[in-house]
């Protein structure tokens, strides 16, 4: 004998609209537009080898900062948004210290954690108020506040104000 309750069409849908959040939800973790960005290294301890891959959208869905500086390589004043390399691994999940940035054109170099937490750097997409292009240095750059702070104008930090980033190794460093 079966027993009919009037729950069993709730939890069947229930069940439905979960499956079907959860297939949004994973379809919005693709990228839609042109990959700007390739992440790898230390995201997780589950899956050493792993490499995810962001669209400007899905970088314009992390907390966006804002800065206003001069740079040796651009005349004149900027306003330059985009997001944080710490929300970018507080979203991944990562605990890496170091990040290894890499540019379209092979350059590389190593950024602390630490200069996006206490020198306020970002990882700019945009240039006064529009994507930035290769041409302009983009589609990421890393860029710091030189204006804030005196000690930011120097070849140390110069040197790693990155641009035309495409990749990123999220790295452990352990003292």
């Amino acid at each position: 004998m079966r027993l009919y309750s009037p729950y069993t069409n709730l939890n069947l849908f229930v069940l439905l609209f979960l499956s079907v959040i959860s297939m949004a939800s994973y379809a919005s973790d693709q990228p839609q537009g042109r990959i700007l960005l390739i992440v790898s290294g230390a995201i997780d301890a589950a899956t050493p080898e792993k490499e995810l891959v962001f669209d400007l959208a899905m970088l314009g869905t992390l907390p966006q900062y804002s800065i206003a500086t001069h740079t040796p390589w651009a005349k004149g004043l900027h306003t330059y948004q985009g997001f944080s390399a710490v929300d970018l691994l507080q979203r991944l999940g990562s605990s890496g210290t170091l990040l290894q940035i890499t540019a379209l054109n092979e350059y590389m170099t190593e950024i602390p954690l630490s200069d996006f937490v206490d020198n306020g750097a970002i990882f700019a997409t945009h240039q006064d108020g529009k994507p930035m292009s290769i041409r302009n240095l983009g589609p990421i750059m890393v860029i710091y506040p030189f204006d804030e702070h005196e000690k930011l104008k120097s070849e140390l930090f110069y040197g790693r104000s990155i641009w035309q980033v495409n990749r990123v190794k999220i790295m452990m460093i352990t003292e």
